[in-house]
């Protein structure tokens, strides 16, 4: 019996260790966005990577003193990481649409979060109210774009190609996650967040790479 307990101490362990671990991918973008003096996305993409530990580390680890020393159960950590990752997640699409007006984009952060705040003390556990207003963003971004009638050419880069493509493949792998009971690990988990750092770090990359060079198709 002692063993078998033991055998489920470890596995929580690697648990946390994986979930902490792979929320690291996140730190290229965060010198990246530090390097070029871009401090929401890199204070909002910090306080994610952050929440998102502290809530994987306290499903295991809530009970202790050190834990608790914290101030909220993984349970309130977990709303802030769907409430910071959206705001990444739109954070995202402000940057895409390479506005001239500073003010705008400030315009557009706060009315996001009023509306992310609502969507998630409204349902914070529905994946609906967590992917509305990501996707009110990207609709956004789209239509910005679409208005000025032009392909921008972040689209064209390698860089944003790389990015769509891991972005993909960590969408998978969300979904796959999201039956914890049948996620050993939570290993699911743990590469979506590894992708998703990465994948960030090129679409943010894509629009200080629009030489020539990194274009897919000159004529595209």
């Amino acid at each position: 019996m002692a063993g078998a307990v033991a055998v489920v101490s470890t596995e929580k362990v690697l648990q946390a260790l994986i979930a902490f671990t792979t929320n690291l991918s996140c730190l290229p973008l965060g010198y990246y966005c530090i390097k070029r003096g871009s401090a929401y996305e890199a204070i909002v993409g910090t306080a994610c990577a952050i929440s998102s530990m502290m809530y994987h580390v306290g499903e295991v680890f809530e009970h202790t003193a050190w834990f608790q020393m914290t101030g909220l159960t993984s349970g309130q950590w977990h709303r802030l990481d769907n409430v910071f990752t959206i705001l990444t997640f739109q954070a995202l699409m402000f940057f895409l649409m390479d506005h001239n007006h500073p003010q705008m984009i400030d315009f557009l952060r706060w009315t996001f979060l009023v509306f992310t705040l609502y969507c998630q003390e409204k349902a914070p556990w529905e994946i609906f109210y967590t992917v509305l207003p990501i996707v009110s963003s990207l609709v956004l971004l789209i239509a910005h774009h679409a208005y000025k009638r032009r392909v921008p050419d972040w689209v064209k880069t390698k860089q944003f190609a790389y990015g769509i493509g891991l972005l993909v493949f960590a969408a998978i792998f969300f979904v796959r996650g999201l039956d914890d009971d049948n996620d050993y690990l939570r290993l699911n988990h743990g590469i979506w967040h590894f992708l998703i750092g990465i994948a960030f770090y090129f679409i943010f990359l894509s629009r200080e790479k629009q030489s020539t060079k990194n274009l897919l198709h000159k004529n595209f």
